[in-house]
Formats: C-alpha cells, structure tokens, sequence
C-alpha cells in the first residue's frame, strides 16, 4: 500500500490514474456499440429485412388465417351436422372470428413492423451525418455515462437523459448542441486521494466492460443480427421470396377448396 501522504505523487499512483482513464473510454467505446446495435443497426436490419421479405411473409400470414377460418367453419358446420342440430351461421362465424383473434393480432403486429420499416428506409441519415451523431454521443458518454461518474450533479444527469434521447431519436442537431454544455454542467473529476477508491474503480469498470462485451455477444444471436449476412444477399433473397410464393399458392388453393366445400355444403342445406 502506498502511503497516503505520498499517494498523489507517486509513480504507480498515477499510473493507476492513467488506467483509469483508459478504462473510462473503454466502457463509453462499448457501452456506444452495444447502443449503435440496439438503436441503429437493429432498426435497419429489421427495416431490409421487412422490406425484402417480410411483405411477403405477411401476404402469406393473411392467407393462412383466412384459410384456418374456411376450415373451422366447415368442420364446425360438420360436427353441427354429426350431431343432428340446426346449423347457426352467425354463432358459428362468431366462434371463427373469436379463435382468430391471435392470429390476426399477430398480423397487425407485422403491418405495424412493415410501416416502420417502409418509414425507416425513406427517412436514412447520410452515413457521415449518422457517423458524427455516434461519435458526438461517445465523447459525452465518457463524460456524462453514471456508470464512469457515479458522482455527477443533477444538472449533469438532466443532460446526460437529453442527450440519450437525442441520440435515440436521431437528432444530431440537438446533441451538437447539448455537446456544449457539458462542461459547464459536469462536476469535475474527483481528486483520488484514496487508493482503496481508485482500485474499486478500475474493477467496476473492468466488470463493467466485460458486461457489455457479454451483452453485444448475445445480442448478436437473435434476430436479426442471425439474418445479417443473408439480408444483403440477393440470390438468397429471391430464393426466400420463390419459396413464399409457392406456399402461398399452395395456401391459396387449399383456401378455395375449404371455401368451396362450405358453399356446396350451405346450398344443400338450403342455408
């Protein structure tokens, strides 16, 4: 241990300063890539991919709920019959519509993705202006980020949720601005004059960091990161859309014969 009335002087002291630091930008660097995959490419992967395929998948989703329908109607219509009761149409479409209702909240959900994506594509940043927006948002991350200042004021704290909605919204304007007021607002960085102090530190930040490694590796095996490589490929793409295509063909045909099935049934019933 280093004798407190030479700690601020001596060599290794200050090297553990310097560590400090570095491990400051290390932090803010990955805590910045774990948010450009969360609030940039996550967003854009999901836009190409909606874009490419996922209008398709839908188009394929409203076939296959529409189908399920035809099917349930008639094999409703049928155990109606099996069991010698008059056939209620409207009970029975009811009936339909209720067991639907999660299929087409997932539908709905998928349109809304698709609007996204459509609104996503039409409104790109330019790479430079989204390239300065994560880099304005990284400087102030390792000035403003709680986890590297745990004693900021709270004007530093107002600041730091401005900024993060800025740069969640895409608003470079804003954090430009907000960029200039970090150093009136931040408190200055506290004199380490404890080494017990300065050890805790550097080992959160050194827990920290290899947190956000963790994290950025598991975010990086769901989707859409999974479908990264293949969103970009055209020859894979066109395979996924001939393969769509043929299910719904096949869909739409096995859609008919329910629904043919059902109107030759209701006209020999006389419904």
């Amino acid at each position: 241990m280093i004798p407190q009335a030479l700690i601020a002087r001596h060599p290794e002291f200050e090297q553990k300063l310097k560590e400090l630091d570095l491990l400051k930008a290390e932090y803010a660097n990955q805590w910045n890539n774990r948010q450009v995959l969360m609030e940039w490419s996550k967003p854009h992967l999901e836009a190409l991919y909606y874009a490419r395929i996922g209008e398709l998948q839908i188009e394929l989703l409203q076939l296959q709920a529409e189908t399920f329908a035809a099917k349930r109607k008639l094999e409703m219509m049928q155990a109606a019959i099996n069991r010698n009761e008059e056939i209620n149409l409207p009970y029975i479409e009811l009936m339909v519509e209720l067991e639907m209702q999660e299929q087409l909240k997932k539908i709905d959900e998928e349109i809304s993705k698709l609007g996204k994506a459509k609104n996503l594509l039409a409104n790109l940043d330019s790479p430079k202006r989204s390239a300065e927006l994560r880099k304005i948002f990284r400087e102030m991350a390792k000035e403003l980020h709680p986890d590297i200042n745990p004693d900021l004021s709270g004007s530093a704290k107002n600041l730091w949720n401005a900024a993060t909605k800025a740069y969640e919204d895409g608003d470079l304007e804003s954090l430009r601005a907000l960029r200039l007021l970090v150093s009136d607002v931040k408190n200055k960085t506290e004199e380490f004059t404890n080494e017990n102090v300065l050890l805790t530190q550097i080992n959160l930040l050194k827990e920290g960091i290899n947190r956000l490694l963790e994290e950025i590796e598991n975010i990086r095996t769901v989707f859409p990161f999974t479908f990264e490589k293949q969103i970009n490929d055209d020859a894979w793409v066109n395979e996924q859309r001939t393969t769509l295509k043929k299910e719904m063909e096949a869909t739409t045909q096995q859609k008919l014969q329910y629904e043919n099935s059902v109107s030759l049934m209701i006209q020999s019933l006389d419904l």
